[in-house]
């Protein structure tokens, strides 16, 4: 399939664009303590540069030393000393052929870090930061937002200086622009508050200050959210009219996102959420001006991209996470290689959960490699060994590719589907990116001199090929019940139900983890269920395996879905009629056509390497059969085993 729409060049204001595809402006935390450009910063985005990409906008920098700098290693332009560090970064990425842009930013009511002085248009608080330290925005006087307009204009003329090819405005995602174009969070009664024209004042006159301070050719871009999804937040209405002001005064492009970091789910979607969720908005907005508009959020397949340019919806397209996944995006998706594509999961695992939220630089549960450029290369082996793996889930499919790379002649042994405990992804809308990677995985072993031999690998099969490692990928057992389930209950564990393994009727699913919360939304999907999730403690999604913006929103998810939920109901037992529980007054029956169990994993027993490690034969063990664990680590641990090999 080709992409000509997607690779048509385009422009923006008088700067020529080779394509239609962006990287988005995306935290990596990779900055220097100071907010000086390091040496990870420049290979990142270099290599982004490396991929095809037309233009690369580098993540928000902070445009003051009081209170504008957001999180933990952010990029700094608040100061003269910040532009050396700034201009080898741009001059690194347009080496590569791509453009390149600097978004500015303050991080009003945002402001991760927690610290004192939060500065906001009013003290409305975001929960989540003021529980970390107790610190409640101070509303900003009248000089103070001068002082902080001034601060925008001085850092695009250091944008300017450092030689970018374009500077953008971030007044979207929650932080301080949003704070005062928001009614939820704008309590102002002064000239910044009540009304559009006096909520909207600020940015208006960022814009204009900007305008005066830099060359009118040098483009100028304002990240907007469509609507921040708050009840009583930003209507589409005010976006538009806003976006009509902003071309008046000298905005080149509008970049439209959507959400802010209270509603999360809209920002940066879940694996639960539709794509392109706010495609509603900027086609509201493409209209009304003349200007280009850049669509963003969750775009994350060629075809998707491409229609969006071609069927005019918007004029670029906006790649965050899934150029974290695959820095060769555009390069595959122009060779017409889709399925080379490492596609983004939108787990926000790898780049969240383990990442920016626990104070370490962002990562990527598909691509170990995200922030660590050039560190980690695959090279060929010293020595080409005849290798094993024992199973094709997402561990076995990754090693045996890596494996192949590095020269090594490579069995892949799996009598089973390949994909392992992901092929129940199949079919489901809600999984379709977890299903994608399947594609994606099984395809990298099947373009490569792999041999698959559909059986069951024992000591005697794996000895009788002339192994000279072995690489145990066999997964982690799904953990077996504590109470009895008479012979004739119709019962399936959580990875057999699917689309081609349906259930309907009444359905009781038991265990309130990941696999209960996600099969009780596949199940949904079929219609024509009754569906009852049991979780014998007091909380869903209490378990390990489980991350932040899943433990935030699934709940709400499964209430949609008319799931109910059972807690603290311990299974005494499960008959043909359905599910003994134990209650406070004593027992329950819960009748169900359909038991489905969805109690995790265990640890493996790896028999197998045992009885491997006998022979004296080099043995590996990687993903759940070495740890239970996510698709971050699988991946992982056969990306940095393998490469060792």
């Amino acid at each position: 399939m080709n992409f000509d729409a997607l690779f048509a060049p385009g422009r923006i204001g008088p700067l020529e664009i080779s394509n239609r595809i962006l990287k988005s402006p995306q935290s990596t935390a990779t900055s220097n303590a100071d907010g000086t450009v390091s040496a990870r910063t420049v290979n990142h985005y270099r290599r982004l540069g490396e991929g095809g990409i037309g233009l690369v906008m580098v993540e928000y920098s902070y445009v003051d030393e009081d209170a504008s700098k957001a999180i933990h290693n952010q990029l700094g332009n608040s100061r003269r000393e910040h532009t050396a560090g700034l201009g080898w970064l741009a001059d690194e990425v347009k080496s590569t052929g791509a453009r390149v842009g600097l978004q500015i930013a303050h991080g009003g009511r945002q402001k991760f870090l927690a610290t004192a002085p939060i500065k906001s248009a009013s003290d409305s608080s975001w929960a989540d930061i003021e529980a970390q330290y107790g610190v409640v925005p101070t509303p900003m006087t009248a000089a103070e937002i001068d002082d902080v307009v001034t601060a925008f204009g001085e850092a695009a003329a250091r944008a300017h200086n450092a030689r970018f090819d374009l500077v953008e405005v971030h007044a979207g995602h929650g932080y301080l622009i949003t704070n005062f174009l928001s009614p939820h969070t704008n309590r102002r009664t002064d000239e910044y508050g009540g009304p559009f024209e006096n909520r909207s004042r600020i940015l208006v006159r960022i814009v204009d200050e900007i305008r005066a301070s830099v060359p009118r050719e040098f483009p100028l871009s304002i990240r907007l959210s469509v609507t921040d999804y708050e009840p009583d937040g930003i209507p589409i209405e005010e976006t538009v009219a806003l976006c009509r002001i902003l071309e008046a005064h000298g905005v080149d492009v509008i970049h439209a996102s959507g959400g802010h970091h209270a509603l999360h789910e809209w920002e940066v979607s879940p694996w639960f959420r539709p794509r392109t969720p706010h495609r509603w908005g900027w086609e509201q907005i493409k209209p009304a001006v003349s200007i280009p508009v850049i669509a963003s959020g969750s775009i994350v397949t060629p075809e998707i991209a491409n229609e969006i340019i071609a069927s005019g919806s918007a004029d670029f397209v906006s790649l965050g996470r899934a150029m974290l996944a695959d820095p060769d995006w555009a390069r595959k998706a122009r060779a017409g290689r889709a399925l080379e594509i490492t596609p983004c999961i939108r787990c926000n695992d790898g780049c969240l959960h383990r990442g920016l939220f626990q104070t370490r630089s962002v990562g990527c549960s598909v691509n170990p490699e995200v922030t660590e450029e050039e560190r980690f290369p695959i090279t060929a082996a010293d020595e080409r060994k005849t290798v094993a793996v024992v199973g094709g889930g997402p561990a076995g499919l990754r090693s045996a590719a890596i494996l192949a790379d590095r020269g090594h002649l490579v069995i892949l042994f799996e009598p089973n589907q390949l994909g392992g405990a992901l092929v129940h992804a199949d079919g489901a809308a809600i999984k379709q990116d977890l299903f994608a990677l399947v594609e994606h995985l099984v395809h990298e072993v099947s373009r490569r001199d792999i041999e698959i031999v559909r059986e069951y690998a024992g000591v005697d099969e794996i000895l009788a090929r002339g192994a000279d490692a072995v690489v145990i990928a066999t997964g982690a057992p799904q953990r077996a019940p504590d109470f009895p389930i008479e012979d004739c209950a119709n019962v399936v564990l959580s990875a057999e139900v699917g689309a081609a393994n349906p259930v309907r009727g009444s359905v009781v699913i038991v265990g309130g983890g990941l696999q209960g919360a996600e099969v009780a939304l596949r199940i949904a999907e079929m219609g024509g269920t009754k569906i009852t999730l049991i979780e014998r403690g007091p909380a869903l999604l209490a378990g390990g395996e489980v991350i932040v913006t899943d433990v935030d929103r699934l709940p709400t998810y499964l209430d949609a879905a008319g799931v109910q939920v059972r807690l603290n109901a311990p299974v005494i037992g499960v008959d043909r009629a359905g599910v003994q529980v134990a209650t406070g007054d004593g027992e329950e029956k819960i009748e169900a056509d359909t038991v489905v169990l969805a109690l995790g994993t265990a640890p493996a027993q790896n028999d197998l390497v045992t009885d491997l490690r006998t022979t004296g034969l080099e043995v590996h063990v990687i993903g759940s059969a070495k740890t239970p664990g996510r698709v971050f680590d699988a991946i992982h641990t056969a990306f940095f085993t393998s490469r060792l090999v």
